[in-house]
């Protein structure tokens, strides 16, 4: 995903008032983002792109969500989510004992016959 000009700015401004909240400085918070000071501000300055791993991070130490920061997400927010049924075939050497459903996996246990020399 590509964030625009809107989305900095709004992670500029969220950084301004939530740095004054917390009563953290920037090279304090740069350090828990793993980089260096001047990195950080080269983002916020528009200087460095924004990355989804950067925004995440970001949000996560401020406590907030993505979605409520950044226009681009926002605008993502108010579409429906598009279900799509998908359908998987296996077939396996030998005769099916027993399948069931482990989480989002499909376990499948059949007995097979070993032909020995």
């Amino acid at each position: 995903m590509e964030f625009t000009e809107q989305d900095r700015e709004a992670l500029y401004q969220t950084w301004m008032s939530q740095k004054s909240k917390m009563r953290i400085t920037q090279m304090e918070f740069s350090k828990q983002l793993g980089m260096n000071q001047l990195a950080f501000s080269r983002i916020l300055r528009g200087e460095n792109p924004l990355t989804m791993p950067f925004i995440s991070h970001f949000c996560r130490l401020l406590h907030l969500e993505p979605k409520h920061v950044l226009p681009s997400l926002k605008e993502t927010m108010g579409h429906a989510p598009k279900v799509v049924y998908l359908q998987s075939r296996m077939s396996v050497d030998g005769e099916i004992q027993n399948a069931y459903i482990e989480g989002n996996q499909v376990v499948v246990e059949y007995a097979h016959t070993v032909q020995t020399a």
